[in-house]
């Protein structure tokens, strides 16, 4: 059988924990704070950053170094995989993509394939995990390569922010627009576009109820059953909306699998405390 590594970034919402788990290199991006420079789910753990929000503190997120791609990419070069799978986010929101390429180029490997999964959040953990149980199944690059193109066709990821606060620092919300929509209790659901290029606005409403209406019904447009479909629900900081939204896709949905994980540092960064990403994942007729 073929020695395949298959690596993702830690924007795909995948711990520690189940990167080990399931036998998967997860590279770390890189978390800005007061100056300093922290390795995600290594020198700062999730728990930490909801912290430092709590605290009104503003940190961002970057891609990872490219010195540690690139050391990265000699040990792999030591191990003689026969391929080695990497998995982004989108390479139109984070650098990522092209730090591996140039990490690649530079150590002079020739077997690693590298995919944008015009992604973010759990639809790239997905994909990981999946390509990581087929290379164990003894599945070739081409046929991982194609189940990756298949959920990339297939998935599709919802923002909700808990407030405007982190949209306006970010400078995506102007100050007077946050004021405004905190004023009038409005809430905003945001969308990762269909080409994976940009988070934009889906929708405004003022109550969950409707909300949660919004979600439901795109979902339902796009064919989501329990059949082909898997949803995940992540949260930073807020147990209560995610849990009220797994009920809610169980009873919309019924039969169909619905995971809970928490929220990863670039979207919390994004979104700010207490906001909630919703997304569906294509399983494949009779499954990939």
């Amino acid at each position: 059988m073929n020695k395949y590594l298959i690596v993702t970034d830690t924007t795909s919402a995948m711990s520690l924990d189940i990167a080990n788990e399931y036998g998967i290199e997860l590279i770390s991006l890189s978390v800005l704070l007061d100056g300093q420079e922290y390795k995600d789910q290594q020198d700062i753990s999730t728990e930490e950053l909801y912290q430092y929000l709590k605290d009104d503190q503003t940190p961002s997120t970057s891609q990872p170094n490219t010195g540690y791609l690139i050391e990265k990419m000699e040990q792999w070069q030591k191990e003689n995989y026969d391929a080695i799978i990497i998995i982004t986010c989108s390479s139109d929101l984070s650098g990522t993509n092209n730090g591996f390429h140039l990490a690649r180029d530079t150590v002079g490997l020739e077997n690693v394939y590298i995919y944008d999964s015009r992604q973010v959040g759990a639809p790239v953990m997905d994909m990981a995990i999946t390509a990581k149980k087929m290379a164990d199944e003894g599945h070739d690059v081409d046929s991982i390569m194609k189940m990756l193109e298949e959920k990339t066709a297939h998935s599709f990821s919802f923002l909700h922010p808990d407030n405007f606060k982190q949209l306006s620092r970010s400078g995506r919300l102007s100050p007077m627009a946050a004021r405004m929509g905190t004023m009038l209790k409005i809430k905003a659901l945001l969308c990762l576009d269909e080409k994976g290029q940009s988070v934009d606005k889906y929708g405004m409403c003022r109550t969950e109820a409707k909300m949660g209406k919004m979600i439901v019904d795109k979902f339902k447009e796009d064919g989501v059953n329990s059949d082909e479909y898997k949803i995940y629900i992540c949260h930073a900081d807020n147990a209560k909306r995610a849990t009220a939204a797994k009920l809610l896709f169980h009873t919309m949905f019924p039969g169909i699998e619905v995971e809970t994980h928490l929220l990863p540092a670039v979207l919390t960064c994004h979104g700010g405390l207490g906001c909630v990403s919703y997304h569906y994942t294509y399983k494949g007729k009779g499954n990939l």
